[in-house]
């Protein structure tokens, strides 16, 4: 069965050059299904609508322009044939150590969750904090503290709102996958879940931009295997509550690693390098197809939804959104087509090998 296909409102254009409007008109012209509605693009959305319907400027999300805003978002959306998959993110939410950042953040975090049900959308996703110590800790009581509250608080809407928690590449104290879902298992409700993103994970655990042979080392193959065979064993698909997929640029030559310490070693490459699925002319060339098998093999049947980050999506031409749509729609129709018909041989391997 074909998965629905998405792709994130950033991976359409910059919100200072290409309005939210234009991006959504794009992904529906492209035959995307969703959208995942990115932070920058909402705020830029809710303040222009202030402004043209005089209405008096947000001062935090929840309050009446906010909402005014919501749900003429979410009526623009259905017109252009699309839905909102999800809001994202909800940053440097968890793990703080003074009551006060804790209030603030779970404060931010409750003014998000009111307007999700006037934008149509059930799914939030909560990457770890990139905010480092001493302000927060990556410790597990910490986080399963913050995130059994945020998963309870988003469980009192009707319908109740789903949480992915999302483990950052570049975060300050939960990184991998593992990390990740190490508090969403002791967290233990029903509507915390993953969010698996490619990118993230290979280039944590297998590229390296500052290397010559754009990989940490020669044994990062047989690492990845171990790695996605944990992934299979370990997580079970219904709590992948989303998947999202983006390629990276191999960087030659190398890039020079960020002199300034206070920038984590991935986020430059991660911020502008990244690409759509099997553009290897441009670069690509993570292994995605493995990563992609692993999340299926895993039985998630949820939708593939493109992020993808790149110093492009600053140009301010209007053909942007529709040049990355259409770009992103070959990839994420080539890696879907490729995995189903991986899994499906496999499928028939392990049929002809039980009868024997």
């Amino acid at each position: 069965m074909t998965p629905e296909l998405g792709i994130a409102s950033l991976s359409l254009g910059s919100f200072e050059h290409h309005s939210l409007p234009s991006k959504l008109a794009a992904a529906s012209r492209a035959g995307f299904a969703s959208i995942e509605l990115f932070d920058l693009d909402w705020w830029a959305f809710r303040d222009s609508y202030a402004k043209e319907q005089n209405l008096p400027p947000s001062t935090k999300d929840g309050d009446a322009t906010s909402m005014a805003a919501a749900v003429a978002l979410g009526a623009l959306v259905q017109s252009f044939g699309l839905t909102i998959s999800c809001w994202q993110p909800l940053r440097n939410f968890e793990g703080f150590i003074e009551e006060e950042d804790i209030q603030q953040s779970r404060d931010f975090a409750k003014g998000i969750l009111d307007i999700m049900p006037a934008l149509g959308t059930t799914l939030i996703l909560c990457c770890t904090t990139s905010t480092g110590a001493p302000k927060t800790s990556g410790d597990l009581d910490r986080c399963v503290r913050d995130l059994t509250w945020l998963a309870d608080e988003a469980a009192k809407y009707n319908p109740p709102i789903r949480v992915m928690y999302e483990g950052l590449s570049f975060a300050a104290h939960r990184r991998r996958w593992q990390d990740a879902w190490e508090v969403v298992e002791k967290v233990n409700r029903p509507n915390l879940g993953l969010c698996l993103d490619s990118f993230n994970t290979l280039a944590l655990e297998w590229a390296d931009p500052y290397s010559s042979t754009g990989t940490l080392s020669s044994s990062v193959d047989s690492q990845l295997e171990s790695n996605m065979a944990e992934l299979v064993d370990r997580v079970p698909g219904d709590k992948v509550f989303f998947f999202q997929v983006a390629d990276g640029r191999r960087m030659n030559p190398p890039m020079q690693p960020p002199t300034d310490p206070t920038i984590p070693r991935i986020r430059p490459w991660s911020r502008g390098n990244r690409l759509f699925p099997l553009e290897s002319s441009l670069g690509a060339y993570l292994p995605v197809d493995q990563f992609a098998d692993a999340v299926v093999k895993t039985g998630y049947t949820g939708p593939w939804s493109l992020e993808v980050f790149n110093d492009s999506l600053s140009d301010p031409s209007d053909t942007v959104p529709d040049d990355h749509a259409r770009r992103a729609m070959k990839g994420l129709k080539m890696a879907v087509e490729q995995a189903l018909s991986r899994s499906s041989t496999a499928a028939v391997s392990v049929g002809a090998i039980h009868k024997l």
